[in-house]
């Protein structure tokens, strides 16, 4: 890459569920911030991790600092939109004759993927902000929900200027699918684990985002892969297929499970091989880390790897 990943004004962290989606969007947005960049790590209806691994204050609906550079919000679709009426509208008690009254908000209601696009229109108002004639964030990592919803969130800009006659809306949507295609400005980051499941649905999803939408995945980041500690046909798998039959009950037990953690690595390798396979985008993996809670050191380890990755 000629461009570093990092240095993108937009990186959106896409993924299923349980992939470890967030340890990834804290990592690369640490990174970011450790280059230099004033960075936003954004996520919406969040349980928020960001504290715990940053060992900071809760990270709510107002963006707070977690350490030099690096800055979050755990926004919701209320919150973006009270900001974007008082935007629109300049005063809060002009807003909530507008918006908090019974009739307008039974119609907002009804509107379908409005809080969506509240949540995707503030990630581009502060994608563009600028103050004093400079961006106000070099870089936004957008924490995505799970990889169903993100496609329906990242949608909507697009249904609205198939379906809405032209008008502010338009104008609006138009400007945000613009920064999404543009990959100049914006990089999305698949994150998955080596397994069956994950893995189908992460070449589905990428299928789906470049035809639907016309958006390519920049990376791939395979997350908590197996170390390979008794790599095939090596010194070490030999002394381990020879424990295997050893009638010492402690060094069987030790092979037993040194055997199980060794049939997970070469699952990985095959699953692995078949995203490589099926997928364009370069790709890079982080290990897998046998811990019950992440806190700043091993935010910072990942970060590392993945800004060795990346920052090319």
């Amino acid at each position: 890459m000629s461009e570093s990943l990092l240095d993108k004004r937009l990186i959106l962290v896409v993924g299923k569920g349980g992939v470890g989606r967030s340890t990834v969007a804290a990592s690369i947005a640490a990174a970011c911030a450790r280059r230099g960049r004033k960075t936003l790590l954004f996520e919406a209806n969040a349980n928020d991790r960001y504290a715990s691994f940053f060992n900071a204050g809760a990270v709510g609906t107002k963006i707070s600092k977690l350490r030099e550079n690096l800055y979050a919000i755990n926004t919701n679709p209320g919150a973006a939109l009270e900001e974007y009426g008082l935007m629109i509208l300049r005063f809060k008690r002009v807003y909530k004759m507008v918006f908090e009254n019974k009739v307008t908000r039974y119609f907002l209601r009804a509107i379908p993927g409005l809080d969506d696009y509240a949540i995707l229109g503030k990630v581009w108002f502060h994608t563009t902000e600028e103050k004093r004639g400079r961006p106000e964030w070099d870089t936004l990592v957008f924490d995505m929900p799970a990889s169903g919803h993100a496609l329906s969130m990242l949608r909507i800009p697009f249904v609205i200027l198939e379906t809405v006659p032209e008008g502010p809306l338009t104008r609006d949507a138009r400007s945000l699918r613009d920064l999404l295609q543009d990959p100049k400005r914006t990089a999305t980051v698949l994150v998955t684990i080596a397994e069956e499941m994950p893995t189908n649905e992460a070449i589905e999803f990428t299928a789906t985002l470049r035809k639907d939408m016309g958006i390519e995945i920049s990376r791939v980041i395979v997350n908590q892969v197996y170390p390979d500690r008794f790599p095939a046909e090596s010194p070490q798998r030999a002394v381990l297929e020879a424990l295997s039959d050893t009638a010492d009950s402690a060094l069987s037990n030790a092979a037993e499970h040194a055997s199980m953690t060794t049939h997970r690595r070469d699952l990985n390798n095959h699953y692995l091989a078949v995203l490589a396979d099926a997928l364009p985008a370069p790709m890079g993996q982080l290990p897998l880390l046998f811990q019950p809670t992440l806190g700043p050191k091993e935010i910072e380890a990942l970060s590392a790897k993945l800004e060795s990755d990346l920052g090319e």
